[in-house]
């Protein structure tokens, strides 16, 4: 052998090691790749290009890349390796395949020392699992969004690291604004908690669960549950979900607010019970002791008269109660409605005045104001409600009223369309902290002065079945107006 054909030979040899080397490259590269010609001829390809378009090394080597690959007689449409053959430069782009993969495609140009093109490495990078990952997180992303919870994330020194666009949208701050500011600019946890210390703990517990507020950019705010949980990747974080409890909140200071109130009716109604079986003993025991008294023959005929007097006063008082007991129990039921039919409001003030006089108090003057024009008189609505909504309050204010006046009255605004009835007196007044206690069913301000504690409830309910309310303008000492205002029905 000759020295020449020992050099032909090691070169050889060199040759087919540089081949293995390259296609071992070739191959434990993830892409896939081919070494294309600018004639469109492919020189080498690995496993990976082999598997990507299902072929051998015999279906594709010396053949054109757009015959090989895709059976065409010309070359691809958009192809690649001739855009980078033109402009000597890489070119990219991506693109879905029959199999489901999609691929992002390179081809890049092999320049000699003129700058001409010599070969193009194609290369198709399987990008499958990398797009349906950003789908996912698109879709994550997108459900965020519209969720009416916020999603924040911050480092360990509780910047703003993530929000969600909901942030911006709850909050009224552009994200610009949001994204790298301290939590303290939105939140008021730093005041509750130490936040060096809480993220410890968070570090510790992985997840908590905290109540706090949130600010809003136009100054308001609203109670918040933030739900935080530490993780660690490539750094620390808390992840946080927030949401709005403002309803939350109504709801639990509602049920306190309702249960509070069940639980006072409930002392109301017992302390009313324990009044009820004093007051209707007290007359009963009164009627029962004076009839006594008069069917004894040796008393004198004044005697007997005022015995008779009491009976009948008493009486009466127990009528009432009895009455109150009654209307209480029927509006409580919901069985008490109102009976509208038409009558003149003059003769109804007129009569019922006169019934009151009757009732007023000795020392007191018992007065009588219709101020309207004759053709505003007419009224449609239940005449007996109102008679016994002024009736009882009257009574109340001939109770409280020792001397001066009471004044029942009606008056007209023109500019309203509407009738105000009121009694007004210049009795012991009302405090202005009690204005609402008052109208509570058995409620009374001063247990020892005679009464039930549930007339001036009657009266609120009786206004309500009129759809209208009853207002109270009272001070001590000064005296007290009781009103409620009708709509003007037109004219008589």
């Amino acid at each position: 052998m000759s020295a020449a054909e020992i050099s032909f030979k090691k070169l050889q040899k060199e040759v087919s090691e540089s081949n293995q080397q390259l296609d071992l490259i070739f191959n434990s590269l993830p892409q896939s790749l081919a070494l294309v010609t600018p004639d469109f001829e492919i020189l080498r390809v690995n496993k990976n290009f082999l598997t990507l378009y299902g072929v051998t090394n015999n279906d594709v080597l010396r053949q054109k890349c757009h015959k090989a690959c895709f059976n065409l007689d010309h070359v691809c449409e958009s192809c690649l390796v001739e855009k980078a053959i033109a402009s000597k430069k890489t070119e990219k782009r991506i693109k879905s395949f029959p199999t489901g993969e999609v691929c992002e495609m390179t081809a890049q140009p092999v320049l000699n020392e003129q700058g001409e093109v010599t070969h193009v490495l194609d290369m198709r990078t399987n990008i499958t699992e990398l797009i349906e990952k950003e789908r996912e997180l698109q879709r994550v992303q997108f459900a965020m969004n519209q969720s009416s919870d916020e999603f924040w994330l911050f480092d360990r020194n509780w910047k703003v690291v993530y929000a969600s666009q909901s942030v911006s949208k709850k909050l009224g701050y552009e994200m610009e604004t949001i994204n790298g500011s301290h939590i303290e600019k939105f939140n008021l946890l730093h005041r509750l908690e130490n936040l060096h210390t809480l993220f410890a703990r968070l570090r510790e517990k992985k997840n908590m669960r905290i109540e706090s507020i949130q600010y809003k950019s136009d100054g308001s705010t609203y109670p918040c549950e933030m739900n935080l949980s530490h993780f660690a990747d490539n750094g620390e974080f808390i992840y946080a979900v927030v949401r709005d409890i403002s309803k939350r909140k109504k709801y639990e200071n509602e049920l306190i607010e309702s249960r509070e109130k069940a639980e006072k009716a409930s002392k109301l109604k017992s302390v009313f019970l324990a009044n009820m079986s004093h007051e209707i003993r007290t007359p009963l025991n009164a009627i029962i002791g004076f009839s006594n008294f008069v069917l004894e023959e040796d008393l004198d005929k004044q005697t007997k008269t005022e015995l008779k007097c009491e009976i009948k006063s008493n009486g009466d008082y127990l009528v009432s109660i009895i009455s109150d007991i009654m209307e209480i129990s029927q509006i409580e039921s919901g069985n008490r409605t109102a009976n509208i039919e038409e009558f003149k409001i003059e003769k109804l003030i007129s009569e019922t005045g006169k019934e009151l006089s009757k009732r007023c108090p000795a020392d007191v003057n018992f007065e009588i104001n219709i101020d309207f024009p004759p053709s505003k008189n007419r009224q449609l609505n239940d005449k007996n409600l109102i008679r016994q909504l002024i009736e009882r309050l009257a009574d109340n204010a001939f109770k409280f009223t020792s001397k001066g006046k009471v004044e029942l009255g009606v008056s007209y605004n023109e500019k309203k369309k509407r009738f105000t009835f009121y009694v007004e007196d210049t009795g012991i007044g009302i405090d202005l902290k009690h204005h609402n206690e008052i109208f509570q069913a058995f409620h009374q301000l001063n247990p020892m002065i005679k009464g039930t504690g549930i007339g001036l409830a009657i009266c609120k309910a009786h206004c309500s079945l009129l759809k209208t309310e009853i207002k109270v303008d009272s001070k001590p000492d000064k005296g007290s107006r009781f009103s409620f205002a009708l709509k003007d029905f037109g004219p008589a």
